[in-house]
């Protein structure tokens, strides 16, 4: 079980998310079915935070706060939900060493109820949808936070068949976003 500091992981949950809002923190369907899935906070220096899946109906991980979470909670949700202040600042009081105030244990529980899912009856839709678009090197970031989500697939086409006529990515996207 590897536990990471608690802004990493958010960090980590964000970059795992690849830009698509419906990446669950358990991908498989069979997974989900077998095991449990955990938030794992477990305080001291060899400590931080994990999400921990166990087979179904087994113990908790000992140490520290465990919740348990909906397989289907997407990872974009679950990282925008740990880092508010307000869970930062608990998560800081649960995984310091030492007694564990209840109260902060409780609130910090209660930040993670309803949160977005991506229900897996979707699984066979998988295939047909394409990966999620990943930003061209070459492109300039704050172009590409620019292009809607839903067209990036389409400039990216644009944008490899400007190449071979020679006119630079961000050239492309410039005159597609009109700019």
């Amino acid at each position: 079980m590897n536990h990471m500091r608690y802004r990493d992981f958010i960090i980590h949950l964000g970059s795992t998310a690849t830009e698509d809002d419906g990446i669950r923190i358990v991908e498989k369907r069979k997974t989900a079915d077998a095991c449990d899935v955990w938030l794992s906070l477990v305080p001291g220096q060899d400590g931080g935070i994990a999400i921990v899946t166990m087979a179904r109906n087994g113990t908790p991980p000992a140490g520290g706060i465990t919740v348990k979470l909906d397989p289907a909670t997407t990872r974009s949700a679950l990282g925008a939900a740990l880092s508010t202040d307000s869970m930062m600042t608990l998560a800081r009081s649960v995984l310091t060493p030492g007694q564990s105030n209840t109260r902060t244990v409780v609130d910090f529980v209660e930040g993670l109820k309803d949160l977005q899912t991506n229900p897996f009856g979707d699984d066979e839709d998988a295939a047909v949808r394409p990966p999620p678009a990943t930003k061209p090197p070459s492109l300039d970031a704050c172009l590409w936070k620019q292009i809607p989500h839903g067209q990036r697939q389409d400039f990216i086409k644009k944008m490899a068949m400007g190449v071979r006529r020679g006119i630079h990515p961000d050239d492309v996207a410039s005159e597609l976003l009109g700019k």
